[in-house]
């Protein structure tokens, strides 16, 4: 498998005494979630989906994470087309609803919002491989404990 298919870096800009910046202030300016889009995808369960989950991280700037809920999702990393140099949005009057929902409490820029992120096949197919070990020695202990019935 690629060990590095080449993505273009998830970077959110840090900026000067920003540890004395709120989370609003920071938001204000930084534009870090006008550079991706994540969408939620099931946890794969059979090899088709896996399979499909693989073909997507093939694509250059595209990973799929494992959220603090546990949820999986899918990161598309490209900057949003009406995103200015400067970071500015062009269209912010009129931006989407999504957009305005946003808030800084759930900002990507902390790398606080996943568990497992996964950028290569070999990544996201080992977790996997450990998760079905996990779960087939839970099985098996789980087997193991129950008490055998008298006759």
């Amino acid at each position: 498998m690629i060990l590095d298919k080449g993505d273009t870096p998830l970077i959110f800009p840090q900026f000067k005494n920003e540890e004395k910046m709120t989370e609003s202030e920071i938001c204000v300016k930084c534009s870090g979630c006008c550079r991706y889009v994540s969408v939620d995808i099931e946890k794969p369960k059979t090899k088709t989906q896996i399979d499909t989950y693989v073909y997507y991280i093939l694509h250059r700037n595209v990973q799929i994470y494992i959220d603090n809920d546990k949820k999986w999702n899918i990161l598309f990393i490209t900057p949003c087309s009406e995103l200015l140099p400067n970071g500015m949005c062009n269209i912010y009057e009129t931006r989407p609803q999504i957009c305005r929902d946003y808030s800084a409490t759930a900002c990507s820029r902390t790398g606080k919002d996943h568990t497992h992120l996964f950028k290569t096949p070999d990544a996201m197919l080992a977790y996997l491989e450990e998760e079905k070990k996990k779960k087939k020695k839970k099985t098996t202990s789980s087997v193991e404990a129950k008490p055998k019935k008298k006759k």
